[in-house]
């Protein structure tokens, strides 16, 4: 390699350096300022081509906590597939319940990656305390659709989605007006699905074998 192409290398790289270090400057200055302003920058930063400033928005939009999820949410339903997918990872990562219902569309996205990121999604927000709510989003699927998502989400997390199906089965809960109130955490969800005796999902018993009659005779060998 010539001294010139070498000389040329490294001012490529010093340049990319300065760039990566301008990028996360920029980011973490958004996150400090912490107004509205700013917020919207963040989300804006979601729709970044560079991964590298997607990655960091998303954690300080982690780090804001449910306060920025609201402004998250409407990327569900546009902009490029890569902001999509950023949005359902971190409305799943925070747990933000009403995010159930677009996560849900989301999976019917024309881009797998993103799918896999919104059932990824699901079974994040099932755990971190939005299984009932939504069990409540996908109960109002068309039915065919609903088993076929459950079916994804079994492949996925089977004890998150064994619960979601549990959950579907409470109609009290399923007819809720309110879906707000479906956290799982609330006494109502609670106490509701405390007091429902669910069925072993077990494989059923085998059937039992009758013991021979003192002095019959045995099972046939052939």
């Amino acid at each position: 390699m010539s001294d010139e192409s070498a000389a040329g290398r490294r001012a490529l790289d010093a340049l990319s350096i300065r760039g990566l270090a301008g990028k996360r400057d920029y980011v973490r200055s958004l996150e400090q300022r912490r107004d509205p302003e700013a917020m919207s920058l963040l989300v804006e930063c979601l729709s970044d081509e560079s991964s590298y400033v997607r990655d960091l928005a998303e954690t300080a939009l982690l780090e804001m906590g449910e306060r920025g999820a609201s402004a998250v949410v409407p990327l569900l339903r546009q902009g490029l597939w890569f902001s999509r997918a950023s949005a359902a990872r971190l409305l799943g990562r925070l747990g933000h319940a009403p995010a159930a219902a677009g996560l849900l569309g989301l999976t019917d996205d024309s881009v797998e990656a993103v799918v896999r990121e919104a059932y990824a999604a699901l079974a994040t927000l099932a755990q971190r305390g939005g299984a009932a709510r939504v069990a409540w989003e996908l109960h109002r699927s068309a039915p065919e659709r609903r088993l076929d998502r459950l079916a994804r989400l079994q492949q996925l997390d089977r004890p998150a989605a064994d619960r979601i199906e549990r959950l579907l089965r409470i109609e009290s809960l399923m007819t809720q007006a309110d879906p707000d109130v479906l956290r799982d955490d609330a006494p109502l969800v609670r106490e509701t699905e405390e007091g429902v005796a669910w069925e072993p999902l077990s494989p059923p018993p085998t059937r039992p074998v009758t013991p021979p009659t003192p002095g019959g005779a045995g099972p046939s060998s052939r």
